[in-house]
């Protein structure tokens, strides 16, 4: 008896030691499951380098950026396929499949304040994928990892623009009813201020419904959230904006120049990304401060000057759209060189911020219901103006940093644009100065501005007399994607089985 108890505790020992050998062998720092905040820094900075990306190749499309002739083919004079867009779908997809993880885990855990960031992140991510491509899986978008789902289904963009107010409402009521004191951690985008993150969502929503007014009528809604502001927070100052700050010596803003050249212009001449014609001249024409803001100087203007003070500094946009033989015909024509034209500018070029959403943005669209007679209270007038004024407000003076330095808009650059008269808000063409400033907050901001333009159609743009396709109002579906059943069947229901390219419309599109 005494043998066989002694065996026992061997045993018992020997099965304890097995389950201490497990305890200790968890790896702390390979969790099985991913902590819910560990997934919130990947889906905010995703979704803004989505964004910010649009800048070259949307950008182009409404022309806040220009190339020079022929250098880009592909989305300069609209040269396009499938293949274009292939990293926009797929890249999207993988972040909603990050936050489908964390709203499940939200859930599991009663965390009510990240399901509500996931419901934020959702919407944000796909309104940038449905405003560029239409139709779009959104029930069951980055599910394919899901047995049954694996092709997710297509869903109208109307019924898509749905979803996502819902979400949205979703979202305002969770951060509502969450008790004093709960925040949320790993937060990059407003360090775990859920007021401001509520804020965001019901500007969000009506970023959504301004977009499909042109065909539908959305008055009550937007005038319920503007005209009930402790239902519906929104932004109510520049610092509520959606800004996501980067750390430039590790995760670089794209525009960022990490070795500025040794001619102390503090920007690139070589690259091809030049301001507009359009952008320019619209910001000439009202003596706009942040023209000095979005371009520098023409390369030969900067050196004149800097030889001999007495040389002014020139601005001048480039025309869009043009042939190799058209830019060198318009260099013959005029006069002009390659180093006579604005490339993007200094403040920009050393700048870590992205404008996701901005005050301004929600300003114009609130001047725009007023205007409209959407039933939101307020003076348009008023409204319009300190929506400009909260676009020079992004642009402040930075330390201690001279205009040379790092460019800002001062107070008296701001009195002077409102002492001028062509800059004071006409009722009789209210919409069209609303789309204009609409057009210029949004500048590197391609998706924005993009989206505006189809929707308002300001301002006038125009493509090269000898591009290859009228000016692309989506974007199409990835190569990779027009392969996939359910698209396929979407398309032989719903769109006469033809594959839409990118002369075709959205709903959205009046």
């Amino acid at each position: 008896m005494k043998k066989y108890l002694t065996c026992l505790a061997v045993a018992v020992l020997a099965f304890q030691s097995c389950n201490d050998f497990e305890e200790i062998n968890i790896d702390p720092n390979n969790p099985a499951v991913v902590p819910v905040e560990m997934l919130l820094p990947p889906v905010i900075s995703g979704g803004v380098n989505t964004m910010v990306g649009s800048g070259r190749r949307a950008g182009q499309y409404v022309q806040h950026l220009a190339y020079p002739g022929g250098t880009s083919e592909s989305d300069g004079r609209f040269n396009l396929t499938g293949a274009n867009w292939r990293e926009e779908w797929n890249g999207a997809v993988r972040l909603i499949k990050d936050i489908n993880q964390m709203k499940l885990l939200a859930e599991q855990n009663n965390q009510p304040e990240y399901m509500a960031l996931g419901h934020i992140n959702k919407v944000y991510i796909l309104s940038l994928v449905t405003d560029a491509f239409g139709d779009i899986p959104y029930d069951e978008a980055g599910m394919g990892n899901v047995d049954g789902l694996e092709f997710p289904k297509f869903q109208a963009q109307e019924e898509v623009y749905q979803r996502m107010l819902e979400d949205l409402e979703t979202a305002n009521n969770l951060l509502a009813e969450l008790p004093a004191g709960v925040s949320v951690t790993r937060d990059i985008l407003y360090n775990g201020d859920l007021q401001k993150w509520r804020k965001f969502a019901n500007a969000l929503k009506i970023r959504v419904l301004m977009r499909q007014s042109a065909k539908k009528d959305v008055s009550q809604q937007v005038a319920e959230i503007f005209n009930n502001p402790d239902r519906y927070p929104v932004f109510s100052s520049v610092d509520d904006g959606a800004t996501l700050v980067y750390n430039n010596s590790s995760d670089y803003y794209s525009w960022f120049i990490q070795n500025p050249s040794t001619d102390g212009s503090g920007v690139d001449f070589s690259d091809n990304a030049r301001v507009s014609e359009v952008m320019v001249d619209l910001l000439e024409k009202g003596g706009d401060p942040r023209l000095f803001i979005y371009a520098a100087p023409t390369r030969n203007s900067f050196l004149a000057n800097a030889a001999d003070v007495n040389k002014a500094l020139e601005y001048r946009g480039q025309v869009a759209g043009l042939s190799s033989a058209e830019q060198e015909g318009l260099y013959e024509r005029t006069g002009l060189k390659e180093g006579d034209f604005s490339v993007v500018g200094r403040r920009i070029r050393r700048d870590n911020r992205a404008f996701l959403m901005t005050y301004s943005e929600l300003l114009l669209l609130k001047a725009e219901a007023i205007q409209r007679n959407m039933g939101v209270t307020g003076q348009a007038a008023e409204v319009y103006r300190e929506a400009v004024n909260a676009s020079f407000g992004k642009w402040e003076q930075v330390g201690n940093q001279t205009q040379t330095q790092n460019p800002y808009i001062s107070e008296s650059q701001r009195e002077a644009y409102w002492a001028n008269a062509v800059n004071q808000y006409q009722s009789e063409k209210g919409l069209t100065m609303i789309a204009e400033q609409y057009f210029i907050d949004s500048f590197l901001n391609g998706f924005e501005g993009w989206a505006s333009w189809r929707r308002t159609g300001v301002p006038k743009i125009k493509p090269g007399h000898s591009v290859l396709a009228p000016i692309p109002v989506r974007y199409v579906y990835s190569d990779n994607e027009q392969n996939n059943p359910s698209l396929i069947e979407w398309v032989e229901k719903h769109m006469d089985g033809k594959m839409p390219n990118h002369n075709v419309k959205v709903w959205f599109q009046p």
